[in-house]
């Protein structure tokens, strides 16, 4: 019988008494459900516990449905059923806690699983195997210690497996404890001397410490053993270009990719290798397959940029350096090579301009604190991480939910339509509410009066040619100019409400670009930006905020300007005027579902979950699919 029969089945013995009042037909769905699983025909058996949902939902129902969503590595419908079980009869179903950590594991999100795990150990504080289990928790959080403490607390009660031993020396290893490693390895083999996972981690431990060819060994000896080890095949690559050996390097990523072609760092790594031997059209190919894999992997952004200059691609190579700068405005020898990209393109001004953005970058990377370089570490292993499968322990999965603010409109420059009004286009926006609030027709047809003469070499421009310059230069990120541009406008014509409205998202689009305002993408980090008070570029958000005002002083009933002004409030610290803004916009538009979005989370941050869960209702009625995500998240009665 497998393993998973045994599980199973162990499962059907447990504590299951609750459902004495159920219907016949409800009991009888579930008797054959249970029948189903016993056999791994887990499709079958969630049709009948569908069923029996549908009859009389019970907790067991959900329970096994959930489980059998687990084998078949459907990890958030799973996750979905556990919460319902556990929520249920919490104090009383242990299992639905073991499984939900289980598939918390699968989902990447450790701290959970490690919570799970943690709610178990009230009851069963002398149970071995349940500190293992959190041993490999910790481990596939990093946090090595603690993994390494749990294994001693098995240990002591008498507890022995290879997966004990296993666990504690990749937690070693990863401390450069290196003999320790490689002791608690040999103990591991004594249980099964043809262990493939000990055996390959005894060769990682070898390449860790510089024995390249004693490595290659262990790998060999894996792939021995079990043909298809992808793990053994990348670590023996990179053994292998450790030893200038590139062609058998490249030939073992090939076989990664034969066995797991969503493996991103085996694309990533033989595209380097074919860029050495000037395989450029092949290297651009797996780029790519690694940017289809992870689009905000900005080394493989960076690199394809660099690789499509080489090859005289420069529009492409351009929109790669602006998409890296864009996910980590603090990449400074993006910069560089922007502005090296931008010399060859015979844009001298652009290219001058982009030195002078990396020297500011880099002058105010010195200005950072412990914190702001800790929080920028942790954003930039976002953007580096690559998808990997090596069906290993301690595999690091990628984060699924994302919960910052919408981001502000940006303004896309279009033709005049030819009536003397701005176009201006707003990301996500109503066409109608830009023609009908962001026109000036008295400045369009009154250009006599000034020639503009300081604004640009043609001082027979018209202010609608100005505007769209200035903020062409805005998304070029050309901040500088662009500003005069809107300061000389607003000056000459201080009537001209889209000068006010395009310059106020400059301003909060120069701040985005110098500093990392976005502090993470779990939920849980969102209170951080309360500390954006001691920012130093607070007064840029100032000046928005006082641009925004006079866009709403002059067009009282603009939803996108009180829109605009929330996110510049909360970037204040401002909560409460923050929402009250997204008040007055849903009052002009009651179908304004960012705002409704938007004005959700700070709810959240208020703790006011009511009102948040409503918001977020109403958002994805409107359309916002990921406001599902987050009512899973925040509304849901499990939590």
């Amino acid at each position: 019988m497998s393993l998973k029969k045994i599980i199973v089945s162990i499962l059907f013995q447990v504590v299951f008494c609750f459902n004495a009042f159920s219907q016949l037909n409800t009991n009888s769905y579930l008797t054959e459900a249970r029948a189903d699983m016993a056999n791994e025909k887990y499709f079958d058996a969630i049709q009948k516990l569908d069923m029996c949902i549908s009859a009389k939902p019970n907790l067991q129902a959900y329970f096994f449905r959930g489980v059998c969503k687990y084998y078949l590595k459907d990890y958030i419908g799973a996750e979905e059923d556990l919460n319902v079980a556990v929520s249920i009869y919490d104090p009383f179903l242990s299992d639905a806690f073991h499984y939900r950590s289980f598939v918390k594991y699968q989902l990447g999100d450790y701290d959970s699983a490690i919570k799970d795990i943690n709610q178990l150990l009230y009851t069963e504080v002398n149970n071995p195997k349940l500190y293992l289990e959190r041993a490999f928790d910790k481990l596939a959080n990093q946090d090595y210690n603690g993994a390494i403490s749990d294994c001693n607390k098995a240990e002591k009660m008498q507890f022995s497996t290879a997966n004990l031993y296993l666990c504690k020396g990749m937690s070693e290893n990863a401390i450069n404890k290196f003999d320790s490693a490689l002791i608690n390895y040999s103990f591991a083999l004594k249980f099964n001397p043809k262990n493939v996972d000990v055996i390959v981690r005894i060769g990682n431990t070898d390449a860790d410490m510089g024995n390249y060819k004693k490595a290659i060994l262990k790998y060999n000896e894996t792939l021995q053993l079990d043909s298809a080890n992808t793990l053994a095949y990348f670590s023996r690559a990179e053994a292998e270009i450790k030893l200038n050996q590139n062609d058998s390097a490249m030939n073992d990523l090939s076989e990664v990719i034969k066995y797991d072609s969503k493996n991103a760092l085996a694309y990533f790594d033989r595209a380097i290798l074919e860029i050495n031997k000037t395989k450029y059209s092949e290297a651009l190919a797996d780029f790519d397959k690694v940017l289809k894999l992870n689009p905000k992997n900005i080394q493989a952004l960076f690199n394809s940029a660099k690789l499509k200059a080489t090859m005289n691609d420069y529009a492409g190579a351009l929109a790669d350096y602006n998409k890296t700068i864009e996910l980590f405005p603090y990449f400074i020898e993006a910069y560089y090579e922007r502005g090296k990209l931008k010399e060859t393109m015979h844009d001298e001004s652009g290219a001058k301009a982009d030195y002078k953005l990396a020297k500011m970058m880099s002058d105010v990377d010195k200005f950072k604190d412990k914190e702001e370089r800790q929080r920028d570490s942790t954003d930039l292993n976002k953007l580096l991480a690559l998808n990997t499968n090596f069906n290993s322990n301690d595999q690091k999965l990628i984060d699924t939910t994302s919960i910052n603010l919408m981001p502000l409109f940006y303004i896309i420059v279009k033709k005049s339509n030819g009536d003397g009004a701005i176009p201006l286009v707003l990301r996500n926006s109503n066409q109608e509410y830009a023609d009908l609030y962001l026109t000036n027709k008295k400045a369009m047809t009154d250009t006599s009066q000034n020639n503009f003469n300081e604004l640009g070499e043609d001082s027979e421009r018209t202010i609608t040619a100005i505007l769209q310059n200035a903020i062409l230069k805005t998304n070029m990120q050309l901040f500088y100019d662009a500003n005069k541009n809107y300061t000389k406008i607003i000056e000459e014509h201080p009537d001209c409400e889209a000068a006010y409205f395009a310059f106020a998202i400059d301003l909060c689009k120069e701040v985005d670009m110098l500093s990392l305002m976005n502090v993470g993408d779990d939920f849980t980090s969102i209170n951080k930006t309360y500390r954006v008070v001691n920012d130093p570029k607070i007064e840029k958000y100032q000046n928005a905020l006082a641009n925004f005002n006079k866009i709403i002083e002059k067009e009282p009933e603009f939803a996108f300007a009180y829109y605009d002004r929330a996110f510049v409030k909360y970037k204040l610290s401002d909560i409460n005027g923050a929402i009250q803004d997204y008040d007055k916009a849903i009052k002009i538009d009651p179908s304004f579902s960012d705002a409704y979005y938007n004005r959700g989370l700070l709810y959240f941050c208020l703790m006011d979950k009511i009102s948040a869960c409503q918001d977020f209702s109403k958002a994805g009625e409107l359309g916002i699919n990921k406001a599902y995500s987050l009512i899973k998240i925040c509304c849901g009665s499990g939590k």
